[in-house]
């Protein structure tokens, strides 16, 4: 990281409000286990996931990118799902969207991608800032598609998938390398399919009146009876022979790999048992160089600015690295 200007912009943005997040600021936090499903030693190093019979605790973050901490959680929004693995190795930090792209893929847009479109940051008036960035960043019509599709807008964190977006390099122990993303996939019962892909605009729009926390309530409802929310890990993965002939920008966070060419495959299993208190939940800070030996930045240029952005604001909140 070399542009310091651009970290400054970023640490002028963090600044701006001493305690809130900037982006992400309503949530709910939970915790669990991940067991993998079989030993992935020829893939990756990383001890975590070598021993199906080995439980790694986890803490996961549940949040709404753009809304404010009193908003309403059913509103067109993109939603984050942020999970802590407490490894032998220490803690690996696996941040993930509810859509598979992102608005960028320069991270040196990031400062104006926040001012446009975060709560509280707007320089003039709402609906233009909105607009404005993505007329003037065409790559992400991508994530203009997914966000107003009915994924764009949800009543519960259990029916949510989670994807990595960044492509990230796994290395086995015999040093071979291999770009993997992951994708987070809910398990339910058949007859709640429909519910995997949201609900309508009229729909978010009379549970904001509502019942403005759905989401939360939901998530914390079904761990209080019992319902534990189950989620698969997958991975789709391509070697360095085949990333240098896939045809198309492999790193790239606005482009999503074409799932007939490289297929996910389940890995693991993730369970929640039990809800974190809302301090905890405000003061977890997920941080994407939170790595453990076996697993590294692909996409090294984005993920070390979005890991600035991510240290520097929880340093500013005071939160836990």
């Amino acid at each position: 990281m070399t542009d310091f200007l651009l970290l400054e912009k970023i640490s002028e943005l963090n600044s701006r409000t001493a305690r809130p997040r900037l982006i992400h600021q309503k949530g709910i936090a939970a915790g669990g286990t991940f067991r993998p499903y079989m030993p992935l030693s020829d893939y990756t190093e990383a001890a975590f996931l070598q021993d199906p019979e080995t439980e790694t605790p986890v803490a996961v973050r549940f949040s709404r990118m753009m809304g404010e901490a009193g908003s309403s959680d059913s509103p067109r929004d993109t939603r984050g799902l942020a999970v802590r693995f407490a490894t032998e190795e220490g803690n690996y930090d696996l941040i993930c969207s509810n859509m598979p792209v992102y608005y960028i893929n320069d991270p040196a847009k990031f400062p104006s991608m926040i001012s446009k479109l975060a709560p509280g940051q707007q320089e003039s008036g709402e609906e233009t800032d909105f607009w404005g960035f993505f007329a003037e960043n065409p790559e992400a019509v991508n994530l203009i598609m997914w966000l107003y599709s009915n994924r764009g807008t949800v009543k519960s964190y259990r029916y949510m998938e989670g994807y990595s977006v960044n492509t990230y390099k796994w290395v086995s122990g015999d040093g071979e390398e291999w770009y993997v993303r992951y994708r987070w996939n809910p398990l339910f019962e058949e007859d709640e399919n429909e519910k995997r892909m949201g609900i309508s605009a009229q729909e978010a729009e009379f549970l904001a009146g509502f019942s403005p926390d759905c989401c939360l309530r939901d998530l914390a409802l079904a761990i209080q009876e019992g319902d534990f929310p189950v989620y698969e890990l997958e991975i789709q993965m391509m070697n360095s022979a085949e990333a240098e002939n896939c045809g198309f920008d492999f790193l790239s966070t606005t482009l999503i790999w074409p799932e007939d060419v490289y297929p996910y495959t389940k890995i693991g299993r993730m369970v929640l048992d039990r809800l974190l208190p809302k301090e905890d939940c405000e003061r977890l800070c997920f941080t994407p160089s939170l790595l453990v030996p076996g697993i590294d930045f692909g996409n090294r240029e984005f993920l070390e600015i979005m890991d600035y952005a991510h240290r520097d604001g929880g340093r500013q909140r005071g939160g836990i690295k």
